[in-house]
């Protein structure tokens, strides 16, 4: 419950009175270009009903792992940084009831009791959530995360505990309510001065990576025993063919700080961009692209869904402007390479912002293909900044590039990169058709993706011309030999059909089928 509102005929009372505001206001709300984004991308393709939606502040929206975490469910990511119970009754009628979820994780009252509410009030925002969303919704459970202990917010101890006992009594006697006894996870630590606690956070506050991976191994149970994994492969009617291409413009899209890719490009090739923006916006959690473009400009399918935020900038704070074909083959168009994503997640406290931790996902692949993707990354900086790109489906890889640093320019002279990208290839899709890519920062001060090429490939495909022939069962014999008679190709990536790390008589027949 927010103190001292600007706005007291705004104030959301938290009582069962179901009282609530719509957030279409005239009145100026806190985070209102956040959610608005969000209803703008849902009014294009909305997200699917009986989803898991996790709402609440800043540890929702950090969680970059969350949709790998729950790879498996329908999962929608809406946080907001900073935001108080009051924020997310605000919007209950923005992000809530129209998706219909079968359950809301909830995280929310750690700002509230931080900025003076008492737990009492918390437990009384929480009623009037459940409220509202179960007199729409009855069918919905609600999770409550309980309040967890931080470093930096230890003192705040009495409150919390006031609020997820509250929180967990009413709970026990309502079959549509359940709490999370996250706090348990976290006092077995020995707070506030054990390294074992203190290690999970990034900041006073916020998590680091190992947090997230508390939070989860205590979440995804409980939500287990609620609702079961309810995702479910289709297959997309859509998906592009072996050889095609989809190419991807991060960045803004106004004339001073990046513009759209226009297609079809110099080379004949069509490409996907952002949303309109300008620089030095967030794109967070949540957000997303629905059915891309191939490079022929026919529908695909796919969907990319943003998993952890990132910032943008572009043209005024270097990007590369000019950039030669014969260095960036077909990637060297100047409208993608002159803006970019850019963040900080590096889960390492002291060290990069964690607060843009970055990440997306691709969803509507197809798990019997093969997927190469190709990274650029460019800023005109004397700061040595190191990229990692690391790429998740049933197999897993990671390629780094330089954006920055002193000379790195093929000329000797220019500051940023001008010729290299990295490639990660014979990355194979979930069950569910996704690929999930973390963009990690490794040195300096941010991560950067200012480009992306993902090229559609034939599992056993090992000379690259998208048919399985004579040279690929060559090929396949060497790999399948072992280390008497050495490979030239990269036997797992082509030839590991069932993802086990090996390529071996279980192979055999998969290749049969595509060689036949």
């Amino acid at each position: 419950m927010r103190k001292n509102f600007s706005m007291p005929a705004c104030r959301w009372v938290a009582v069962a009175s179901l009282n609530f505001t719509l957030a279409s206001s005239a009145f100026a709300q806190p985070f209102i270009n956040d959610i608005n984004r969000w209803t703008a991308q849902d009014a294009l393709a909305a997200p699917p009903a009986n989803a898991v939606l996790f709402i609440g502040s800043s540890s929702i929206r950090r969680w970059e792992q969350l949709t790998r975490d729950f790879a498996d469910y329908v999962v929608i990511q809406r946080g907001f940084g900073g935001a108080q119970f009051d924020d997310v009754n605000t919007y209950v009628n923005d992000i809530v009831i129209p998706y219909a979820p079968a359950a809301i994780v909830i995280w929310a009252g750690t700002n509230d009791i931080a900025a003076g509410s008492s737990g009492f009030e918390v437990f009384s925002d929480f009623q009037a959530f459940s409220n509202v969303v179960l007199g729409a919704l009855p069918n919905t459970q609600i999770v409550y995360l309980g309040i967890t202990p931080t470093p930096g917010r230890y003192d705040n101890l009495p409150e919390e505990t006031a609020a997820n006992n509250a929180i967990s009594a009413i709970a026990a006697n309502n079959p549509s309510l359940h709490y999370i006894d996250l706090p348990a996870a976290f006092f077995a630590l020995n707070p506030p001065d054990d390294p074992a606690f203190t290690g999970k956070f990034v900041d006073p506050i916020h998590l680091n990576r190992e947090g997230y991976e508390l939070w989860a191994s205590v979440i995804r149970p409980a939500v287990e025993s609620i609702i079961a994994p309810n995702k479910a492969f289709t297959p997309n009617l859509q998906t592009p063919a072996p050889g095609r291409r989809v190419y991807f413009d991060f960045g803004p899209s106004n004339t001073d700080d990046g513009d759209p890719t226009t297609s079809p490009d110099v080379n004949g090739n069509h490409w996907n961009n952002w949303h309109p923006a300008t620089g030095g916006v967030a794109i967070n959690a949540g957000e997303r692209i629905t059915n891309l473009i191939d490079d022929q400009g026919s529908a695909t399918g796919i969907d990319l869904t943003i998993a952890g935020g990132f910032l943008s900038n572009g043209k005024l704070n270097g990007g590369l402007l000019a950039p030669d074909a014969m260095l960036l083959d077909t990637l060297a168009i100047a409208t993608a390479t002159q803006d970019y994503f850019f963040c900080g997640g590096d889960g390492i406290e002291g060290g990069g912002d964690d607060d843009a931790p970055g990440g997306f996902y691709l969803s509507g692949l197809d798990p019997a293909l093969s997927y190469q993707m190709r990274f650029f990354a460019s800023r005109d900086s004397g700061a040595t900044r190191i990229t990692e790109y690391q790429v998740f489906g049933a197999n897993s890889d990671s390629v780094t590039v330089q954006s920055s640093g002193l000379n790195i320019g093929s000329d000797g002279a220019y500051y940023g990169n001008d010729d290299t990208t990295g490639i990660v290839r014979g990355i194979r899709p979930d069950a569910f058709g996704q690929i999930f890519v973390d963009v990690v920062l490794l040195e300096g001060n941010f991560a950067y993706i200012n480009a992306m090429e993902l090229l559609v490939r034939l599992p056993g495909d090992a000379n690259d011309d998208f048919v399985i022939d004579g040279s690929d069962v060559t090929a396949f014999l060497d790999c399948l030999m072992g280390p008497d008679n050495p490979p030239t190709t990269d036997c797992e990536r082509v030839f590991d059909f069932d993802v086990d790390g090996d390529v071996d008589l279980a192979d055999v027949q998969t290749f049969a089928v595509a060689a036949s």
